[in-house]
Order: structure tokens, then C-alpha cells, then sequence
């Protein structure tokens, strides 16, 4: 690790909230989280080795990603983490959100290429079958079909390629009835990587690896969990308000999925559960990426026991079905 960069870190983390950050962080366990999340990046291959290079401020090797735009960018380290939680603000609402249940730390490397996030999905499907077999959430053993473990809608394997231009995925759309790309509010990961803080994305989510169906939901901290058995745009609502909408209130500061950000909870769930999540025909739902829109579609992730494999597809904005849901994450 780069000792100027680090040295920095330690300057800036001594905040008058700091005991505020260090209780929020205990109660998390936050380091431990931390921690669980470098050893899934690591065995996943998600992380590569960066040589010294001073023209980069780098001094020592340290690990990280290449971006889809050719950027290094280092993974985050727990100092980096702290430091989001300084804003007074930002971390009394995620202090909301812990109590009303998102308590898993997602560090999600954002800015890796889909093409090669993909790829480390089947290479970890194909390892934690081989090794010890995959599960679902329910105990039940699943076949793995090791021949095409992963299907991925061709559209969407170079959906965040800056070179697609008008097929890109639209990422944090906030109205899905918008014609244009500026009426749907949403970006391209190109663009949304103008600010180098966005490669990689803390968030929190749910601890139940289960979206709850319909009916099923509980109230936590006067939030109702979101049930399956809305269409996309019904989930888009709860996270795109007006501030000033009351039926909303308990759903603020929260955003589905991004796909890559559902494609690494399903490689950590594998490497440290060697389970598979959005098993809609057991006790799991599929997984809506609200908030993401490419052709028309949302981005989803199942697993499908007829084809014993996950997949990644695309489906309309109004689908709605009772093995469907959305899995929320409360970004900081």
C-alpha cells in the first residue's frame, strides 16, 4: 500500500465524529465485513496485482481493477471506508438504514468491465461446484450445468462499454416512463466514472438472502421490506419520491441493484455460503436492477433449475410476477 496515501488517510480521519464512526463501524463489524469482502475479491480473481509506479502516486504494489475506460483504481481500504461515514449526515442515514436491516457490506468494483465480472461469475459457479457443490437458500442441492454455467443476454455483455454508445445500460434512472436518456435521469458508467469515487460501490444491504414474497415482507424500524410481485416501475418509486411523498419516507436513501452490484453478491454468496441466491423456483425471487435500463428493459438475475445455471436477461418495465422482487442497497 502507497504510505503517502495512507498517511493522508490518518490526518483526515481524526474528525470530532470520529467516536460516532468508530461506534457505527463496531456495530457493524465493520472490519471484519471489510475483511470478508477483500478475501471474495481476492479468491474471485476479481483483483489484480499493480506494480510500483510513482507517475500514479503508487510506491508499493497494491491491488485493485481496470476500469472499462483503461483507469487502475485501486480497491478501497478500511481508512477510505471510514472516511465515507465522516458526512454527520450521510452516516445518520445509513445509521436509519442499519436499524431497519441493512447490515451486509457490499464493496462492489463498479468500474470493472460486465465482460469480465461475468467471466469471474462462471469461474467461481465452476469452483464451488467442483469443490463442494452448490446449494440453495433452502438446503436444497442444485445441478450445475458445467457446460454453459452462466447465460447472459448478449446485449448486455458489453452493456457498459463506452463503445456501444447508444446501447449502454442507463445507470440510476429515476423515471423509467422517460422517452430520452436526460428525461430518464439515468448515466453511462463512463460517465458516472468521471468521479473516480464511483469505481468502486459501498453499500449495505439486507442480511436475508431471500427476497421475501409477496405478503411475506417484514416491518423493521417502521419499514415494511419490499415484497415480490411488483413490476419495475412500481419499485422505482419507492426509491425515486419527491422527498415531500409520505408513503415513501422509509425507503430513502436506497436504490436497486446495479448488475454489478447483483452479479457480486451472487459470486460472494457462492465463495462464502457456496450458495446460489434468486432461486425462483425454490424459496428465493429474482432480482430486479431497478434503477438500471438498457433497450427498454431492466437488467435481472435468476437462477433457473431448468437450465441448472444463473442467467442474466433483460425484462419489460411493467413485468410483474409473483416469483419477481427487487433486493435494495443503501449506497454511501
Amino acid at each position: 500500500m502507497n504510505p503517502e496515501r495512507h498517511q493522508s488517510t490518518q490526518v483526515e480521519s481524526q474528525d470530532p465524529n470520529q467516536e460516532a464512526i468508530e461506534a457505527l463501524a463496531e456495530r457493524l463489524s465493520l472490519k471484519e465485513q471489510y475483511l470478508a469482502q477483500v478475501k471474495v475479491l481476492y479468491q474471485s480473481g476479481i483483483l489484480e496485482n499493480f506494480a510500483v509506479d510513482p507517475s500514479q502516486d503508487r510506491y508499493a504494489p497494491e491491488m485493485g481493477i481496470t476500469g472499462i475506460n483503461g483507469e487502475q483504481y485501486i480497491m478501497p481500504s478500511y481508512e477510505d471506508i471510514l472516511i465515507r461515514l465522516q458526512n454527520p449526515e450521510k452516516r445518520a442515514r445509513l445509521e436509519k438504514k442499519i436499524d431497519q436491516g441493512f447490515t451486509q457490506l457490499q464493496l462492489v468494483p463498479f468500474a470493472l468491465p460486465l465482460s469480465v465480472l461475468f467471466n469471474r461469475l462462471r469461474e467461481v459457479l465452476l469452483k464451488v461446484n467442483k469443490e463442494t457443490g452448490i446449494k440453495s437458500t433452502n438446503g436444497t442441492k442444485l445441478e450445475l450445468n458445467t457446460d454453459a454455467p452462466l447465460y447472459v443476454w448478449d446485449q448486455l455483455v458489453q452493456g457498459d462499454n463506452p463503445d456501444s454508445k447508444d446501447k449502454q445500460i442507463e445507470y440510476g434512472v429515476t423515471n423509467y416512463d422517460g422517452k430520452t436518456k436526460a428525461e430518464r435521469g439515468g448515466k453511462f458508467k463512463n460517465e458516472l466514472l468521471a468521479n473516480p469515487d464511483n469505481a468502486w460501490e459501498l453499500s449495505l444491504i439486507e442480511a436475508n438472502l431471500d427476497i421475501p414474497a409477496e405478503g411475506k415482507g417484514k416491518t423493521i424500524a417502521g419499514r415494511k421490506q419490499l415484497e415480490a410481485n411488483k413490476s419495475p416501475k412500481d419499485y422505482l418509486k419507492f426509491f425515486a419520491a419527491d422527498p415531500s411523498d409520505q408513503q415513501y419516507q422509509e425507503y430513502r436513501g436506497e436504490n436497486g441493484q446495479t448488475p454489478e452490484g447483483a452479479a457480486y453478491e451472487a459470486i460472494a454468496a457462492l465463495l462464502q455460503r457456496q450458495t446460489a441466491i434468486n432461486d425462483w423456483e425454490g424459496s428465493g425471487k429474482i432480482n430486479f436492477c431497478v434503477g438500471s435500463y438498457v433497450f427498454g428493459l431492466v437488467p435481472f438475475l435468476g437462477w433457473g433449475r431448468y437450465d441448472r445455471r444463473p442467467g442474466v436477461r433483460g425484462d419489460v418495465l411493467d413485468s410483474r410476477r409473483d416469483y419477481c422482487g427487487c433486493r435494495p442497497a443503501a449506497r454511501f
